[in-house]
């Protein structure tokens, strides 16, 4: 077992175990409070430093006071109320199931954590070493190696092919300046 075998089995043993403890509910409802809180910065933050400037006057200050009370308050108020959720679905009949759940969350949440630092590693000893370069011995010999090469290629191509073109990401559409250079239907682009 190679140092990247111990440091993925402890993160995601580590995050496995948290997630057991907090259950799926609890784990999925916390991630949605980082998207309420940046929901909330994005809607309310223009209007809510025009606000604060009137006491406060207008300034960097204020835009950056504003930007962490309402980060943090939003998201503070999604993590109990995620807490507040959780903790009664876990004293339920579901409770087992729940945690069961959970711990999977867990299992998952620490491959794409590891992924992603295993992709930043790789970057960073390409810029140094040069791409192609031969990779260490300790990591090329590591069991968990097969799977976050894998899953770090499809990680980059699904980041990669959202990025091109004119993607809409939430509609899953494209637009006129797609990936595959196809203008409009009518023929004007």
């Amino acid at each position: 077992m190679t140092a990247l075998d111990m440091a993925m089995l402890l993160l995601t043993g580590g995050m496995a175990v948290t997630g057991f403890l907090r259950g799926f509910v609890e784990e999925v409802l916390s991630l949605f409070a980082w998207v309420f809180a940046v929901m909330a910065v994005y809607l309310f933050l223009a209007p809510l430093t025009d606000l604060a400037g009137v006491w406060m006057g207008p300034g960097a200050t204020t835009s950056i006071l504003t930007f962490g009370a309402l980060f943090i308050l939003t998201f503070f108020a999604g993590k109990l109320l995620a807490r507040r959720l959780g903790q009664s679905v876990r004293t339920s009949v579901l409770g087992p199931v729940d945690r069961i759940l959970g711990g999977g969350f867990g299992v998952l949440k620490g491959l794409i954590v590891a992924t992603v630092a295993f992709l930043a590693f790789t970057l960073a000893y390409d810029l140094f070493f040069g791409i192609g370069g031969k990779r260490p011995e300790w990591m090329t010999s590591a069991r968990s190696y097969p799977l976050l090469k894998a899953s770090g290629t499809m990680m980059s191509r699904f980041v990669r092919e959202r990025s091109e073109g004119d993607h809409d990401f939430w509609s899953g559409e494209t637009g006129a300046g797609d990936a595959k250079g196809e203008g409009d239907k009518d023929g004007a682009g």
